[in-house]
């Protein structure tokens, strides 16, 4: 149920991509409690699967079973768990450029330029200062803000914000996108547009990426696995593969097929 899905398949399905050689993920046997009024509060029980280098895997479930603290721990914003976390074969300690992290809000900085804000991911690097500006021009491009180098984030739309919060993400080029219903907050336009984005991003890049979503048929739309999560506390309920080509249709039988199926689990 947790197995991958097959180099072999992966080459043959339309628009797929090369795999990454790094950017693998492994959580095993993850367990977090929070302490509340003095009492163990239990969140996430006994997490175990891996993620494969450039695969793209979408955690979705119910609200307070444990999908954002996951995401937490991966990035290595909170060590205080029990279990094994690793990238690529090592433990997670702390904070990592090879891991990039997108939040539901774009949570740049007001007062800076989007230029500014996506070079602060250089903080406390060696990077060049040239190099820097070639990397931040290019992130720029890519996630289409061009002209808006010079612009503050409240002459941006959300849309606009969430691209200029990818491109900071991903200026450290990381092997490793980790994202946090970075849609969320979004239109339903805009929404679908910054999806198709996603998955051209993903693709081009070859790089990893974990997202979570309380959206099943985004989760099935750019997802090469679904892991389910049942609530309070937080345990894996199953592990849906999606061996679809992409760019994937909603409404073609296998789509909707898998889109129902998740639904049901959350039918009560």
């Amino acid at each position: 149920m947790n197995a991958p899905i097959s180099k072999a398949l992966l080459h043959a399905l339309p628009g797929a991509r090369p795999r990454s050689r790094s950017g693998g993920l492994l959580i095993e046997h993850v367990s977090k409690s929070f302490a509340l009024k003095g009492e163990r509060l239990p969140v996430l029980d006994d997490i175990s699967f891996r993620v494969e280098p450039g695969e793209f895997v979408a955690i979705v479930g119910a609200s307070g079973c444990g999908k954002s603290t996951l995401l937490r721990l991966l990035a290595g914003l909170d060590t205080e768990y029990e279990g094994r976390l690793q990238h690529d074969g090592k433990d997670i300690q702390g904070t990592d450029l090879n891991r990039g992290l997108v939040f539901q809000d774009h949570r740049l900085f007001p007062w800076l330029t989007v230029e500014q804000n996506i070079a602060l991911s250089f903080t406390n690097t060696r990077v060049p200062a040239a190099e820097r500006r070639e990397r931040v021009a290019a992130e720029i491009a890519r996630v289409g803000l061009d002209g808006f180098a010079d612009a503050f984030p409240h002459q941006l739309s959300g849309g606009m914000s969430q691209r200029a919060a990818i491109a900071r993400a991903l200026v450290g080029k990381p092997d490793v996108l980790l994202l946090d219903e970075p849609l969320g907050a979004l239109d339903a336009l805009t929404r679908l547009r910054l999806q198709q984005e996603l998955r051209r991003l993903w693709q081009e890049e070859g790089i990893t990426m974990l997202m979570v979503t309380h959206d099943i048929d985004e989760a099935v739309y750019l997802a090469d696995r679904i892991v389910v999560l049942d609530a309070r506390p937080g345990r894996i309920r199953r592990v849906q593969e999606v061996a679809l080509p992409h760019p994937r249709q909603r409404g073609q039988a296998g789509f909707v097929a898998i889109r129902d199926s998740l639904h049901a689990d959350f039918s009560f």
